[in-house]
């Protein structure tokens, strides 16, 4: 059965409550956080994490979009986030990072770029909890899948079978349930969805139908 993670980036923050409840039954709660500098756009910091720690939500699926993310995991963690998404891109000590996460308790997914080949992440693999393929390029909501990009999904949904691995496979960007059926029969267990899901006539119904898609 396939998991959603709802964005806050595509929710109504001037209540941040009242959004998180919509969606409260997702399986995670997907937080965006941009520095402005590895990605161009400055969203998400510790004072949303904050927030969040007040009020009900499902477990946080925290992405980091920043610089030197190692400098900040321990943080993110101790606010409560479950999985921790770091890139493949602009980490050269990624096996540092994935085991420094681990370690905190929290698991560890690794994220590809769309012009990002597999190949970067096959040494990677057996140490991480999860896979996120981006869909489109990070750093805004509303953007549209880029076509071809799901194939990503295909590669990773055989070699896991080939090598026995069990790593999930996320997917973050223009997921909407127009492509949902086909994402999770390429292999994902966990689609991101902002737009698609707040700014949805009901929310929770999203939930609903996408957790009901069986590979």
């Amino acid at each position: 059965m396939a998991k959603i993670s709802p964005s806050i980036l595509a929710a109504d923050l001037s209540n941040l409550s009242r959004e998180v409840r919509k969606v409260i039954d997702a399986d995670l709660l997907h937080v965006d956080v941009m520095d402005g500098v590895f990605v161009p756009n400055i969203t998400f910091g510790t004072p949303i994490m904050e927030a969040l720690g007040r009020i009900d939500h499902p477990p946080l699926d925290v992405h980091l979009m920043i610089e030197d993310p190692g400098k900040f995991i321990a943080e993110y963690v101790q606010l409560g986030a479950r999985n921790l998404h770091v890139h493949v891109e602009g980490n050269p000590h990624l096996h540092r990072l994935i085991t420094s996460i681990k370690d905190l308790g929290a698991s560890p997914f690794v994220v590809i770029n769309p012009a990002t080949p597999v190949q970067a992440l096959e040494e990677i693999l057996p140490f991480v909890d999860g896979v996120l393929v981006m869909t489109v390029n990070p750093g805004f909501t509303g953007q549209k899948f880029i076509p071809g990009a799901s194939l990503k999904i295909d590669r990773l949904h055989r070699l896991r079978d080939e090598l026995g691995y069990s790593y999930e496979i996320a997917v973050d960007g223009g997921v909407s349930l127009s492509n949902a059926g086909e994402l999770v029969e390429r292999g994902a267990d966990i689609l991101i969805m902002g737009a698609a899901v707040f700014r949805a006539a009901s929310p929770s119904k999203v939930v609903e139908k996408i957790r009901e898609l069986k590979r």
